[in-house]
């Protein structure tokens, strides 16, 4: 036994499409899975729908599973039986079952069963009973209708705004329609610019120039040469080509102030350029310029050259030129700033200087023993430090008096090596030798003349001698064991007789880094001596930087770790080569506050440049 189950469709222009196939068996499995017999693909059909059995030779009968109710010749039911010489239809969600004996030869004395799918026509008629589609234009008219709309408002009022408002110094108050284009918030340094879009984008669909940043941002030295920075580029890859002909094809300028300094990405500093942006010319930098002095670096953590601080080789000269030269940590290099200080001396805890620090803690407030803070004071923005002086760091230790006039002190001039000599002169010839005491008409002395006149006439001699005993005095001050002689690097006349001594300038070195940047602040935290070595140091030539591995003990690449600092190249480093700080640096200092260690600096923004 068998059945003939029929699909039957139609085209658009009405055709009719059958699609028969012959199911052997007794029973037909109706449902939307795929194993069933007569599959009926529609949410509102259950996998395992209903079931046909043959009950005769044109007998069926119709059973639903789980009581689901179906309509069988108009009549809701879950169980029907249906004769196919009389015919039949059941209807099960949007479909029709309709129940016939087979017509022709092929098909005679079987069961067939047409599947036809509701009117999807009709469907959409009752739909649109219900619908606002009779309303309102079509969606043709309405996507023409919307774009018009687009086109005004976001091209066409915006070209009329910036075109009316061209040369207007301070726009109007109010709604303005070339505002629509604005893709994010200015930040904060650019924000007084938010309402004057023509400061910076001088040229209607023509890109920032570096003409308009320069206007406001005047006396940048640049990185470096424009020729030798498009050198140094290394050759793009795919992606970065695909992305540079875009930018080209939109007449936007490479190597410009907007490339690196983004604006409208919201409120808040301007962001810095990523590290990678520094790495991709200076990884290996000298393949493409070898005549370069940089040394390549990539990461802070993995990959970056020993620091070359500025070192002062020989102080001032008689033109007052010093020389100085970068060399590397690694090389132990020597300084020689004119001046003998050993930090081992006045860092011990234990021996004279100890002693004298006790006792003038009263006066000065000093410890047990001096340490680096007794000298040492930090600048007002507490970046670096103020320079040594006599009269406020050495004075109160290593005295220049020389003679007492009353309650007064006489002290030599420090710094003025001709007025030390003119004072020294001037000291012996303006005073008299010390009047002996058997002299003075009080004293006790043997009987007679001879020892008075003795008496009398050695200080007649002394006194008329005293003014050449001041070139002994002079020698004395700029020889060993001298009051100069022990600090300071003494330059002696060319010829013997000549006492036209001189003193070596003291040039103190604020800032080794002129590459990079270095903030005492941030590292506050710290102890002097676990970055300086000083308490060990016996020579006032000693260098007395950390170097890079000391830096590697807190401070990881771009990407840290536990309780590692992030430290990307704009951390140090200030792309425009001045003197002024890079910008986290300067950010801080925008804010008013200072951080309370080095690793506050992980969260610091960025500002754009601004002149401390």
């Amino acid at each position: 036994m068998s059945f003939i189950v029929k699909y039957r469709s139609r085209t658009s222009g009405g055709r009719e499409i059958v699609r028969a196939r012959t199911v052997d068996g007794d029973t037909l499995k109706i449902g939307r899975g795929a194993e069933s017999d007569i599959v009926l693909s529609d949410l509102g059909v259950t996998l395992h729908h209903a079931t046909i059995r043959r009950a005769g030779k044109t007998q069926i009968t119709l059973e639903t599973e789980k009581n689901l109710p179906v309509a069988v010749n108009g009549r809701s039911t879950t169980r029907a039986d249906i004769n196919a010489v009389r015919g039949g239809t059941i209807r099960i969600g949007p479909h029709r079952l309709i129940v016939a004996m087979g017509e022709g030869e092929e098909e005679a004395g079987r069961i067939a069963i047409t599947i036809d799918r509701e009117d999807v026509a009709d469907s959409i008629e009752a739909h649109r009973l219900f619908s606002l589609a009779g309303t309102i234009p079509g969606k043709r008219i309405s996507a023409w209708t919307f774009v018009a709309i687009v086109l005004v408002s976001c091209l066409a009022l915006p070209i009329w705004s910036y075109y009316s408002n061209r040369g207007v110094e301070q726009r109007a108050e109010g709604f303005h329609a070339d505002s629509v284009w604005v893709s994010g918030s200015m930040s904060d340094g650019h924000a007084n610019l938010a309402d004057d879009c023509q400061a910076c984008h001088v040229e209607a669909f023509v890109s920032v120039r570096d003409s308009a940043c320069l206007e406001c941002h005047t006396d940048i030295p640049d990185h470096a040469e424009a020729d030798r920075m498009a050198v140094s580029e290394p050759e793009p890859g795919l992606g970065r080509a695909f992305l540079r002909t875009v930018s080209m094809a939109f007449n936007r300028p490479q190597r410009s102030c907007a490339s690196c300094h983004l604006e409208h990405e919201g409120a808040g500093e301007m962001a810095a350029a990523p590290q990678q942006f520094c790495a991709d010319c200076h990884a290996d930098l000298d393949t493409r310029l070898a005549d370069t002095d940089i040394l390549n670096a990539h990461d802070f953590g993995r990959d970056h050259p020993e620091f070359r601080p500025r070192i002062m080789t020989r102080p001032a000269d008689e033109t007052g030129m010093a020389r100085y030269r970068r060399i590397s940590l690694e090389d132990g290099p020597e300084e020689n700033t004119g001046l003998k200080f050993p930090h081992e001396l006045h860092l011990s805890e234990t021996n004279g200087v100890a002693r004298m620090a006790q006792r003038l803690s009263g006066e000065y407030g000093f410890g047990a023993a001096l340490d680096c803070a007794d000298c040492h004071v930090p600048t007002a923005d507490r970046t670096r430090f103020e320079p040594i002086t006599m009269e406020a760091n050495c004075q109160m230790c290593h005295s220049l008096a020389f003679d007492r006039i009353g309650g007064t002190v006489r002290t030599l001039r420090h710094g003025e090596p001709e007025m030390v000599i003119a004072d020294i002169r001037a000291f012996y010839r303006g005073t008299a030798p010390r009047r002996p005491i058997d002299l003075s008409g009080m004293e006790r002395r043997r009987p007679g003349d001879d020892s008075r006149a003795r008496t009398v006439g050695r200080y007649q001699f002394a006194a008329r001698t005293r003014y050449a005993r001041a070139d002994d005095a002079i020698r004395a001050v700029f020889s060993r064991d001298g009051a100069c002689f022990d600090c300071h690097e003494v330059e002696r006349p060319p010829a013997r007789a000549s006492l036209a001594f001189d003193i070596t300038p003291v040039r103190q070195i604020s800032r080794y880094m002129h590459a990079g940047w270095f903030d005492h602040a941030a590292h506050e935290t710290e102890e002097c001596g676990t970055c300086h070595e000083a308490s060990t140091s016996e020579e006032a030539s000693d260098v007395l930087l950390p170097g890079i591995e000391t830096c590697r003990e807190c401070h990881a690449g771009g990407a840290a770790s536990g309780d590692e600092i992030a430290s990307t190249c704009a951390m140090c480093h200030s792309y425009h080569a001045d003197e002024a700080a890079p910008y986290l640096v300067r950010a801080r200092n925008n804010r008013g506050q200072r951080p309370r260690s080095v690793r506050d600096y992980g969260s610091l923004a960025i500002n754009p440049r601004q002149d401390r």
